[in-house]
């Protein structure tokens, strides 16, 4: 567990790349229990999607935006002055933080109903449901990076929720 810039919580890194403080990208899952800032990180590009719980509202540079676990990634500033109001108790949420830098990318959560192809992908972290990778069964919270092959849902006719990050060094 990392504590959080502002010192309000901490966060569970599933990558750190390279592995020391100053790392280009950071990937993580963050328990959000109370209302309050984000922490400041200037000149770094932010994605972030509810993983678990009701949701929550970002007030990013004074501008509300809802996030619940259907609505999918949403992409800030990290610079930006930015608070979270909790819908329904706490929450967890999926968060890529990239230093622009030295890196550009994006997250973006997909409904996997069939097969999917993950080679050229930085990192998947399954969100909902279960997934097949490579001869690995993976559920909620699972990261691979640098996945290879076809990403298939376990069951027919389950829907599974991936978080896919693409990323391009500068």
């Amino acid at each position: 567990m990392v504590p959080w810039a502002n010192g309000l919580g901490t966060t569970a890194v599933i990558a750190r790349v390279p592995d020391t403080d100053a790392w280009a990208w950071r990937l993580s899952i963050a328990d959000v229990v109370t209302d309050g800032p984000f922490s400041a990180l200037p000149g770094v590009d932010r994605w972030i999607a509810v993983a678990r719980g009701a949701g929550m509202v970002l007030t990013v540079d004074g501008r509300d935006t809802t996030l619940i676990p259907s609505s999918g990634e949403f992409a800030f500033d990290g610079g930006a002055v930015t608070t979270c109001r909790l819908l329904d108790g706490p929450v967890q949420d999926l968060n890529l933080m990239l230093r622009r830098s030295r890196v550009t990318g994006s997250m973006e959560v997909v409904t996997v109903v069939a097969p999917l192809r993950v080679d050229g992908i930085a990192a998947v972290v399954v969100l909902s449901g279960t997934i097949m990778l490579d001869g690995s069964e993976l559920a909620i919270h699972d990261a691979v990076l640098d996945p290879v092959g076809i990403a298939t849902p376990v069951s027919t006719g389950d829907t599974v929720c991936l978080a896919v990050v693409r990323l391009t060094p500068r």
